[in-house]
């Protein structure tokens, strides 16, 4: 197989590199974790051996997330919720509809969100030696803590100490040594890699587990030391039907020791995962973020304005809200009389949307407040029905005039955009077993 031409996708202004190899005729996409070269990839030895394997029967999709290899450069570093948008781009740009994500290391809760938030686009998920969330704490003592993850790795990058901490089984190699520390250089400086892992550091996909309802692989080596197999257990306990296999060997890097085994088990799970996931009706549930708005005190408006007055200023309501929600990639799903519900599928974009509507709405006198939760969605036409709606529509209830009030859950996985959350104590809501926490996302607007 010759070496594949590096193409580049378009996003948002973004070049993301990709590429794409292989005799499949089934798409399967390969989502590396920190190291990540798409052209370098090609010249270590057994990194290339391993693409090839993945290709004898797979149309493979191979690309450098925004900020790493030889995509774009940017400022800081990417979200997650930018890294799904660099998939789906990256996937348009290859003609590619549907395919089975391969998510390794810090490429699998990436993954893991692309499934739950784009089901038809994905036909099974296969995640290896990856984690739920990034830093450990007592209710998840699986990876290291804070202080650990922020500095270790980044202080050996690039280096021997590096390659016996990823791939201990190349340390009698000289040159395998060489290559996978200029590898890794080729990916991202040392503070490169600081500014990722502190980006991280507040990843935590534990809630969407459950809301991943296509075929999964998780795998993970028994005794590789980088990542510990436990990440990969709780990955497999969370996620409803998933297949959990664990395979003798101590490297983190896919590529280093018995990958043909790895290859032949994703082989085996992607030919059979196709069907499955058509089976499920898995297109009909997704994840997506819920906003609800309601316009304060719409009774003395009404009593104020008359009913053509009201009917004027629900007309520009409508509009408005109508433009901002599509200029956030949102769906306005509808009009609830004085106040509208929206979803997304990007939780970030949700918030700052709910922010400039409020702005935007108060400027010609309208004040609204607005409530979010992010959950398991599922259509019925246009409309969409879900727990989820009900407790967007509960934390709503809960705002004040121009408060935009969010769950715990949504908050969570928005940790990497740097919002400025404040707590506002725990809820009990119906049909949920525990007490909620909301949050108010302050400093999210027009001027944002």
């Amino acid at each position: 197989m010759e070496t594949p031409k590096t193409q580049y996708a378009d996003c948002d202004g973004s070049a993301i590199a990709f590429q794409v190899f292989g005799r499949g005729d089934k798409d399967l996409i390969y989502v590396p974790g920190t190291m990540s070269n798409v052209e370098l990839a090609w010249d270590d030895r057994r990194n290339a051996a391993f693409l090839r394997g993945l290709g004898e029967n797979h149309r493979v999709i191979c690309f450098d997330k925004r900020g790493h290899g030889v995509s774009d450069p940017i400022q800081g570093v990417p979200s997650f919720e930018e890294r799904m948008d660099d998939l789906r781009a990256v996937m348009d740009a290859a003609h590619s509809t549907s395919a089975t994500l391969f998510g390794t290391s810090e490429g699998g809760p990436m993954c893991a969100l692309f499934a739950a938030t784009y089901p038809d686009k994905v036909d099974g998920l296969v995640l290896y030696g990856s984690m739920a969330k990034f830093v450990g704490n007592d209710e998840y003592p699986y990876m290291p803590e804070e202080n650990i993850v922020l500095n270790f790795v980044p202080d050996i990058w690039g280096t021997p100490a590096a390659v016996r901490f990823f791939a201990p089984d190349l340390l009698e190699d000289e040159e395998a040594v060489a290559e996978s520390t200029r590898f890794m250089r080729q990916s991202g400086s040392p503070n490169a890699i600081r500014q990722l892992y502190r980006a991280n550091a507040p990843m935590d996909i534990r809630a969407v587990l459950p809301m991943i309802r296509i075929p999964t692989l998780i795998m993970h080596r028994r005794d590789e030391f980088a990542i510990k197999h436990h990440n990969s257990r709780y990955l497999a306990d969370h996620i409803p039907n998933a297949i959990y296999l664990e395979l003798p060997g101590r490297n983190h890097a896919p590529w280093v020791g018995d990958w043909p085994t790895l290859i032949q088990a994703v082989e085996i799970f992607s030919s059979t995962s196709v069907a499955a996931s058509g089976d499920q009706g898995s297109q009909q549930r997704q994840l997506a973020t819920v906003l609800f708005t309601d316009i304060v005190d719409s009774t003395a408006m009404l009593a104020e304005t008359g009913d053509d007055g009201w009917r004027k200023f629900l007309d520009r309501h409508d509009e408005i809200s109508q433009n901002i929600v599509a200029s956030f990639q949102g769906r306005l799903v509808k009009n609830t009389g004085d106040g509208i519900l929206a979803v997304f599928n990007g939780p970030a974009r949700a918030i700052r949307c709910a922010g400039v509507l409020r702005d935007r709405l108060s400027a010609i006198g309208i004040p609204i407040r607005a409530g979010l939760h992010v959950g398991e969605i599922k259509k019925r036409g246009e409309d969409v029905t879900g727990l989820v709606i009900h407790i967007a529509a509960r934390v709503m209830e809960y705002a004040n005039r121009g408060e935009v009030l969010v769950t715990r859950t949504l908050a969570d996985l928005t940790a990497d955009q740097g919002l400025n959350m404040e707590s506002r104590g725990r809820r009990q809501f119906k049909g949920l077993p525990e007490e909620t926490e909301i949050l108010i996302a302050n400093d999210v607007g027009a001027d944002d």
